[in-house]
Protein backbone atom coordinates (compact mmCIF):
# COMPACT_ATOMS: atom_id res chain seq x y z
CA UNK A 1 0.00 0.00 0.00
CA UNK A 2 1.32 3.62 -0.93
CA UNK A 3 -0.43 6.52 0.19
CA UNK A 4 0.88 10.12 -1.56
CA UNK A 5 0.01 13.43 -0.74
CA UNK A 6 0.55 16.20 -3.05
CA UNK A 7 0.12 20.15 -1.73
CA UNK A 8 0.94 23.47 -2.27
CA UNK A 9 1.34 25.81 1.04
CA UNK A 10 2.48 29.25 1.54
CA UNK A 11 1.98 29.70 5.43
CA UNK A 12 1.14 26.76 6.29
CA UNK A 13 -1.95 26.11 6.40
CA UNK A 14 -2.09 23.58 4.04
CA UNK A 15 1.15 21.57 4.73
CA UNK A 16 -0.17 21.23 8.27
CA UNK A 17 -3.68 19.59 6.93
CA UNK A 18 -1.58 17.29 4.86
CA UNK A 19 0.82 16.64 7.91
CA UNK A 20 -2.31 15.74 9.81
CA UNK A 21 -3.85 13.40 7.64
CA UNK A 22 -0.34 11.39 6.64
CA UNK A 23 -0.42 10.51 10.66
CA UNK A 24 -3.82 9.47 10.45
CA UNK A 25 -4.18 7.58 7.63
CA UNK A 26 -1.23 5.37 8.54
CA UNK A 27 1.65 7.36 6.97
CA UNK A 28 2.12 8.53 3.69
CA UNK A 29 4.79 10.48 1.18
CA UNK A 30 4.31 13.96 1.11
CA UNK A 31 5.25 16.06 -1.72
CA UNK A 32 5.20 19.83 -2.65
CA UNK A 33 3.93 20.82 -5.81
CA UNK A 34 7.76 22.28 -6.57
CA UNK A 35 8.80 19.21 -7.50
CA UNK A 36 9.38 17.79 -11.27
CA UNK A 37 6.29 15.98 -11.36
CA UNK A 38 8.04 12.94 -14.03
CA UNK A 39 9.97 11.89 -10.71
CA UNK A 40 7.03 11.87 -8.97
CA UNK A 41 4.38 9.60 -10.14
CA UNK A 42 1.26 8.39 -8.18
CA UNK A 43 0.48 5.33 -10.54
CA UNK A 44 1.39 2.83 -7.76
CA UNK A 45 -0.64 4.36 -5.23
CA UNK A 46 -3.37 3.66 -3.60
CA UNK A 47 -4.45 6.61 -1.73
CA UNK A 48 -3.95 9.61 -3.65
CA UNK A 49 -4.56 13.77 -1.95
CA UNK A 50 -4.46 16.90 -3.12
CA UNK A 51 -3.95 19.76 -0.49
CA UNK A 52 -4.09 23.42 -1.46
CA UNK A 53 -5.37 26.81 -0.63
CA UNK A 54 -8.00 28.70 -2.56
CA UNK A 55 -6.48 31.66 -4.30
CA UNK A 56 -9.01 34.10 -6.82
CA UNK A 57 -11.37 31.35 -5.72
CA UNK A 58 -9.80 28.57 -7.66
CA UNK A 59 -6.86 26.55 -7.44
CA UNK A 60 -3.76 27.94 -7.06
CA UNK A 61 -1.93 28.16 -10.98
CA UNK A 62 0.92 26.35 -9.56
CA UNK A 63 -1.05 22.94 -8.64
CA UNK A 64 -3.36 22.90 -11.93
CA UNK A 65 -0.10 22.91 -13.69
CA UNK A 66 1.09 20.36 -11.83
CA UNK A 67 -1.98 17.84 -11.50
CA UNK A 68 -2.32 18.31 -15.72
CA UNK A 69 0.96 17.05 -15.71
CA UNK A 70 0.97 13.96 -13.07
CA UNK A 71 0.64 10.84 -13.71
CA UNK A 72 -1.79 9.08 -11.21
CA UNK A 73 -3.33 5.04 -10.94
CA UNK A 74 -7.08 6.35 -12.17
CA UNK A 75 -8.32 3.29 -9.42
CA UNK A 76 -6.82 4.93 -6.31
CA UNK A 77 -8.62 6.20 -3.47
CA UNK A 78 -8.49 10.03 -4.70
CA UNK A 79 -8.97 12.90 -1.80
CA UNK A 80 -8.19 16.76 -2.05
CA UNK A 81 -8.74 19.40 0.80
CA UNK A 82 -8.85 22.92 0.14
CA UNK A 83 -7.41 26.03 3.04
CA UNK A 84 -10.38 28.62 2.57
CA UNK A 85 -11.42 31.66 4.65
CA UNK A 86 -15.04 32.44 3.56
CA UNK A 87 -15.47 31.55 -0.60
CA UNK A 88 -13.91 27.96 -1.88
CA UNK A 89 -15.36 29.00 -5.56
CA UNK A 90 -14.73 26.48 -7.96
CA UNK A 91 -11.51 24.81 -6.96
CA UNK A 92 -13.07 21.28 -6.43
CA UNK A 93 -14.60 21.66 -9.91
CA UNK A 94 -11.48 22.61 -11.65
CA UNK A 95 -9.84 19.73 -9.50
CA UNK A 96 -12.46 17.32 -10.81
CA UNK A 97 -12.33 18.56 -14.35
CA UNK A 98 -8.86 17.98 -14.06
CA UNK A 99 -8.74 14.28 -13.15
CA UNK A 100 -11.92 13.30 -15.30
CA UNK A 101 -8.81 14.28 -18.16
CA UNK A 102 -7.12 11.00 -16.51
CA UNK A 103 -10.21 8.94 -16.25
CA UNK A 104 -10.64 9.13 -12.32
CA UNK A 105 -12.68 11.54 -10.13
CA UNK A 106 -12.83 12.68 -6.23
CA UNK A 107 -13.75 10.70 -3.68
CA UNK A 108 -13.55 12.62 -0.75
CA UNK A 109 -13.50 16.73 -0.29
CA UNK A 110 -13.77 18.89 1.97
CA UNK A 111 -13.38 22.62 1.98
CA UNK A 112 -11.13 23.56 5.32
CA UNK A 113 -11.69 26.91 6.87
CA UNK A 114 -8.79 28.41 8.04
CA UNK A 115 -6.76 31.90 8.80
CA UNK A 116 -6.48 34.31 5.95
CA UNK A 117 -3.05 35.08 5.38
CA UNK A 118 -2.99 37.64 2.28
CA UNK A 119 -1.63 40.28 5.11
CA UNK A 120 -0.88 42.58 2.13
CA UNK A 121 -4.51 43.26 1.85
CA UNK A 122 -6.05 42.87 5.29
CA UNK A 123 -4.89 41.72 9.16
CA UNK A 124 -5.17 37.77 9.32
CA UNK A 125 -8.83 37.20 10.50
CA UNK A 126 -10.59 35.20 12.23
CA UNK A 127 -8.19 35.79 15.44
CA UNK A 128 -5.84 32.70 15.99
CA UNK A 129 -6.91 31.72 19.11
CA UNK A 130 -10.07 31.32 17.52
CA UNK A 131 -9.56 29.39 14.33
CA UNK A 132 -6.40 27.78 15.03
CA UNK A 133 -8.06 25.22 17.66
CA UNK A 134 -11.57 24.89 15.08
CA UNK A 135 -9.14 23.93 12.25
CA UNK A 136 -7.13 21.09 14.22
CA UNK A 137 -10.69 19.67 15.48
CA UNK A 138 -11.86 19.59 11.00
CA UNK A 139 -8.24 18.28 10.05
CA UNK A 140 -8.86 15.49 13.11
CA UNK A 141 -12.48 14.55 11.46
CA UNK A 142 -11.10 14.84 8.07
CA UNK A 143 -8.65 12.57 8.78
CA UNK A 144 -10.43 10.04 10.28
CA UNK A 145 -13.00 10.09 7.05
CA UNK A 146 -10.57 9.55 4.93
CA UNK A 147 -8.48 6.89 6.87
CA UNK A 148 -11.97 4.74 6.29
CA UNK A 149 -12.11 5.81 3.06
CA UNK A 150 -15.54 7.62 3.38
CA UNK A 151 -17.02 9.08 0.16
CA UNK A 152 -17.85 12.59 -0.08
CA UNK A 153 -19.10 14.88 -2.86
CA UNK A 154 -17.32 17.63 -3.57
CA UNK A 155 -18.93 21.27 -3.03
CA UNK A 156 -19.52 23.11 -5.99
CA UNK A 157 -19.39 26.75 -6.50
CA UNK A 158 -22.60 28.86 -5.84
CA UNK A 159 -24.60 30.74 -8.23
CA UNK A 160 -23.63 33.83 -6.62
CA UNK A 161 -20.35 33.22 -6.72
CA UNK A 162 -20.50 31.83 -10.43
CA UNK A 163 -22.18 35.00 -11.50
CA UNK A 164 -19.57 37.22 -10.05
CA UNK A 165 -16.31 35.21 -10.95
CA UNK A 166 -16.01 37.08 -14.09
CA UNK A 167 -16.24 40.58 -13.00
CA UNK A 168 -14.25 40.49 -9.34
CA UNK A 169 -11.47 37.12 -9.75
CA UNK A 170 -10.97 37.76 -13.77
CA UNK A 171 -9.24 41.16 -13.31
CA UNK A 172 -7.08 39.66 -11.06
CA UNK A 173 -5.77 37.15 -12.56
CA UNK A 174 -4.69 39.10 -15.50
CA UNK A 175 -2.61 40.94 -13.65
CA UNK A 176 -1.47 38.54 -10.99
CA UNK A 177 2.25 38.31 -12.87
CA UNK A 178 2.50 41.80 -12.00
CA UNK A 179 2.10 41.09 -8.15
CA UNK A 180 5.37 40.81 -7.24
CA UNK A 181 6.59 43.84 -8.21
CA UNK A 182 5.29 45.08 -5.02
CA UNK A 183 7.72 43.13 -3.26
CA UNK A 184 11.09 44.66 -1.89
CA UNK A 185 13.71 44.59 1.52
CA UNK A 186 14.80 47.49 3.34
CA UNK A 187 17.85 47.36 5.39
CA UNK A 188 16.92 44.66 8.28
CA UNK A 189 17.57 42.01 5.31
CA UNK A 190 20.51 39.63 5.82
CA UNK A 191 20.64 37.68 2.53
CA UNK A 192 19.66 34.51 4.89
CA UNK A 193 17.75 33.22 1.46
CA UNK A 194 14.60 32.04 3.41
CA UNK A 195 12.97 33.74 1.59
CA UNK A 196 13.81 31.80 -1.55
CA UNK A 197 13.98 28.29 -0.06
CA UNK A 198 10.25 28.62 1.19
CA UNK A 199 8.76 29.63 -2.20
CA UNK A 200 6.41 27.23 -3.48
CA UNK A 201 6.75 28.20 -6.74
CA UNK A 202 10.33 28.68 -6.91
CA UNK A 203 10.04 32.07 -7.61
CA UNK A 204 12.64 34.17 -5.57
CA UNK A 205 16.78 34.05 -6.32
CA UNK A 206 19.06 35.75 -4.55
CA UNK A 207 21.35 37.95 -6.20
CA UNK A 208 23.67 40.48 -4.12
CA UNK A 209 22.54 38.37 -0.98
CA UNK A 210 18.77 40.75 -1.86
CA UNK A 211 16.02 38.61 -2.94
CA UNK A 212 14.82 39.04 -6.45
CA UNK A 213 11.21 37.89 -7.44
CA UNK A 214 10.25 36.64 -10.99
CA UNK A 215 7.08 37.06 -11.65
CA UNK A 216 5.39 33.64 -11.46
CA UNK A 217 3.80 34.76 -7.85
CA UNK A 218 0.73 33.69 -6.52
CA UNK A 219 0.47 36.10 -3.00
CA UNK A 220 1.03 32.93 -0.85
CA UNK A 221 2.66 35.22 1.40
CA UNK A 222 5.69 32.55 2.66
CA UNK A 223 8.22 35.05 1.91
CA UNK A 224 6.97 37.45 3.97
CA UNK A 225 5.33 35.35 7.08
CA UNK A 226 8.72 33.58 7.31
CA UNK A 227 11.36 36.19 6.93
CA UNK A 228 13.02 36.42 10.25
CA UNK A 229 13.51 39.95 10.15
CA UNK A 230 10.25 41.02 8.40
CA UNK A 231 12.38 42.81 6.31
CA UNK A 232 10.44 42.42 2.95
CA UNK A 233 7.88 45.17 2.82
CA UNK A 234 4.89 45.61 0.01
CA UNK A 235 3.70 48.42 -2.24
CA UNK A 236 0.77 48.45 -4.49
CA UNK A 237 1.98 47.82 -8.16
CA UNK A 238 0.82 49.85 -10.88
CA UNK A 239 -0.95 47.12 -12.47
CA UNK A 240 -3.24 46.75 -9.27
CA UNK A 241 -3.52 50.46 -9.07
CA UNK A 242 -4.90 50.56 -12.76
CA UNK A 243 -7.83 48.00 -11.70
CA UNK A 244 -9.10 50.78 -10.01
CA UNK A 245 -11.06 48.60 -6.96
CA UNK A 246 -10.72 49.21 -3.31
CA UNK A 247 -8.58 46.51 -2.30
CA UNK A 248 -6.31 46.59 -5.14
CA UNK A 249 -5.21 50.23 -4.43
CA UNK A 250 -4.85 49.91 -0.89
CA UNK A 251 -2.27 46.80 -1.13
CA UNK A 252 0.21 47.37 1.83
CA UNK A 253 2.30 46.05 4.53
CA UNK A 254 2.05 48.46 7.64
CA UNK A 255 4.69 47.79 9.75
CA UNK A 256 2.57 46.79 12.57
CA UNK A 257 0.64 44.07 10.59
CA UNK A 258 0.50 40.55 11.82
CA UNK A 259 2.57 38.50 9.65
CA UNK A 260 0.61 34.99 9.86
CA UNK A 261 1.83 31.13 9.80
CA UNK A 262 0.61 28.44 10.70
CA UNK A 263 1.82 28.16 14.53
CA UNK A 264 2.85 24.39 13.79
CA UNK A 265 4.82 24.75 10.33
CA UNK A 266 8.14 26.11 10.66
CA UNK A 267 10.32 27.78 7.76
CA UNK A 268 12.00 24.14 7.62
CA UNK A 269 9.30 22.37 6.84
CA UNK A 270 8.16 24.44 3.85
CA UNK A 271 11.85 24.13 2.86
CA UNK A 272 11.27 19.69 2.18
CA UNK A 273 10.18 19.25 -1.12
CA UNK A 274 9.33 15.56 -0.29
CA UNK A 275 9.02 13.86 3.18
CA UNK A 276 7.97 10.51 4.31
CA UNK A 277 5.72 10.01 7.57
CA UNK A 278 5.58 6.75 8.82
CA UNK A 279 3.29 5.53 11.42
CA UNK A 280 4.04 2.04 13.54
CA UNK A 281 1.27 -0.05 13.83
CA UNK A 282 0.37 -0.69 17.61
Amino acid sequence: MKNIIYYFSGTGNSLRAAVKIAERIGGAEIISVRCVSENISAENATVIGFVCPVYEWDMPGAMKDFVKRIKINPNAYIFMVATYVAIHGKCFETMESLLSQKGTHLHYAYALRCVASQCTAYTPFPPEKIMIPHMEKRIQKISREISVRKNRSYPHMSPITRKLYPKLMIPYMKVEHEYDKGFYTNEKCLGCAVCSKVCPTQNITMQGNRPVWHHRCHGCMACVAYCPTKAIQFKTPQAYEELGTIISKRLCLPEKRKRYHNPFIQATDLMQDRRCIHVKNN
